[in-house]
């Protein structure tokens, strides 16, 4: 596979509404109806794009602001290409308003959020690009 091949994801796309991840590439995200280069803050019906400039060990606690205040249930960290471990102070600081957290890599994270949609669940994932 070419280095900048998009990943696909399999989906059933008549199931929701929801903002779905069809596919990812080194920088990019394909939605149903545009594609978001750059990092993505998505839930179900929110989406904010370029969200966060760096990698993922200059995320603060203030960069979580605004997905904490959509309230979800997870919210699910995708960190780049590998899986990476942020500031220690992101965890505690999610948990504490009863919030879960996952990290993982960002093709993980772009998985796991479709499924959850899927199964009706309150998700939002905070996406760094693949390439990072």
């Amino acid at each position: 596979m070419a280095k900048d091949s998009p990943m696909k994801i399999e989906l059933d796309i008549a199931a929701t509404d929801s903002h779905k991840i069809i596919s990812y590439s080194n920088d990019c995200f394909r939605l149903r109806d545009k594609s978001v280069c750059g990092s993505l803050l998505i839930s179900g019906k929110r989406l904010v794009e370029n969200w966060f400039a760096g990698d993922y060990r200059a995320l603060t606690t203030e960069d979580l602001d605004i997905v904490i205040e959509w309230r979800p249930e997870i919210i699910l960290l995708g960190t780049g290409k590998r899986l990476h471990f942020p500031n220690q102070a992101l965890l505690p600081y999610v948990v504490s308003r009863h919030i879960g957290f996952e990290i993982m890599d960002t093709g993980a994270a772009c998985r796991s959020y479709n499924l959850l949609i899927d199964e009706g669940r309150d998700v939002a994932a905070c996406l760094l690009p693949a390439g990072v």
